[in-house]
């Protein structure tokens, strides 16, 4: 088997490994609050706030940082971004009881993260040469997907067999191996010192810009709101989970990465890997995937809402893993599509304001479903939250049958 190119190149290998080890402990520790929080509160709005306290600094540093990685020295920014989220992972040792201050940590914890971010993917480009780069940016996605899915079931098991405070510590120290990776890549210079505030106003002038563009171009506006409400449906679903474990299936929290998390993440990476194919090849039109994936979702989240009380505790145990691999593979089929056939009708000098504006977008319109996600969860029920989406599902499918030839 032959090695990819870009694996010989030590230096890549090195950034490589340090945003593993970063998104690995990201979503271990994300995931092990978000199920000690509602273990100990029994609130899907005690879990919201977490992932509000995670939103902020995306909100409050995504003008800037950018601004920040183009100035200053990338080697020292990524050296010192790891160093401050390994203290702020162990920081989260001192809280013991008083579980609020989880928030003000998973805060600060976000905040160095969205310079670490910007400082990595600026960094790749002066590491790989030019023909390697598409190779280098699939080895980057492909273990965004791989480390979720690690990071996620390591929560599980370390919530289930070894408790919270050890759990940090393993997060401490995968952080560790991401700091000693990028303390051993060479010097890395920002650009000359640039205008900040004349930055600062590029950044919201090209948000306006994009969403100027989203909003007047059909063929960008269908799959952008698709996109964006597969985000912040994920979002909700991911918040809600716990919920829909122990009040609809009766599973202990601890098992609720194992038997839920994992399976779709698995779905979603099969998902990526069947799909991607059929499209590029035009086997099938884009439009009759999405819609197609849509009806998937809905009747899978009705199934999830309604089913499992009419059933034996062992037979929902059984069917829950296989209704959020289908859930998790028919996700990628809405999202692949949308993605591809938006790079195919924009144009490569408005790419990085669409994406990033999109990004941005994807941060704020989060925010209020969550909220209100978790009060339908809080007062009226799992399942009712889950009927409700389903019904969004359907009327979205009906919605892209009906929509004509805006996405083909």
């Amino acid at each position: 088997m032959k090695i990819p190119h870009v694996l010989k190149n030590k230096n890549f290998v090195k950034l490589w490994i340090s945003q593993a080890c970063s998104l690995i402990s990201l979503n271990l520790l994300t995931y092990t609050l978000l199920l000690k929080l509602y273990e100990t509160t029994g609130s899907t709005l005690a879990a919201t706030f977490l992932w509000i306290a995670y939103s902020l600094p995306i909100l409050l540093s995504g003008p800037f940082a950018a601004t920040i990685v183009d100035v200053l020295n990338r080697k020292k920014l990524l050296v010192i971004s790891t160093l401050l989220l390994v203290v702020t992972m162990l920081s989260f040792l001192l809280v013991g009881e008083r579980y609020f201050l989880f928030y003000a940590l998973m805060f600060c914890y976000s905040f160095v993260n969205q310079f670490y971010l910007p400082a990595e993917s600026a960094t790749m480009p002066s590491l790989v040469e030019t023909d390697d780069l598409p190779e280098a940016n699939g080895f980057f996605l492909l273990s965004k997907q791989a480390c979720m899915l690690i990071g996620f079931g390591l929560a599980g098991v370390f919530a289930k067999f070894v408790g919270l405070p050890l759990t940090l510590i393993f997060g401490a120290v995968i952080l560790c191996i991401a700091f000693i990776s990028v303390s051993t890549l060479p010097k890395l210079n920002g650009r000359k010192p640039v205008d900040v505030e004349k930055q600062l106003g590029e950044f919201f002038s090209k948000v306006v810009e994009g969403y100027k563009y989203i909003k007047n171009n059909k063929n960008i506006l269908y799959p952008s709101l698709l996109i964006l409400g597969g985000e912040m449906t994920l979002t909700i679903v991911a918040v809600n989970i716990p919920a829909l474990a122990t009040h609809i299936f009766g599973i202990a929290i601890q098992d609720v990465a194992l038997i839920i998390v994992v399976p779709a993440l698995i779905g979603a990476i099969v998902g990526v890997s069947v799909i991607s194919p059929l499209i590029k090849k035009k086997v099938v039109r884009k439009k009759t995937v999405i819609q197609n994936a849509l009806f998937a979702v809905g009747a899978s989240f009705l199934t999830l809402a309604l089913v499992p009380s009419h059933l034996a505790p062992n037979i929902r145990i059984l069917i829950l893993p296989i209704l959020t691999f289908i859930i998790g593979f028919e996700f990628v089929s809405i999202q692949v599509p949308s993605q591809t056939f938006m790079q195919e009708e924009t144009p490569n000098n408005m790419m990085g304001r669409l994406w990033g504006n999109l990004w941005f977008l994807m941060t704020i319109a989060a925010i209020i479903p969550m909220f209100l996600s978790a009060s339908v969860t809080e007062f009226l029920g799992a399942d009712i939250l889950f009927i409700l989406l389903s019904l969004a599902m359907f009327m979205s499918a009906i919605y892209i049958k009906k929509s004509g030839n805006v996405i083909k």
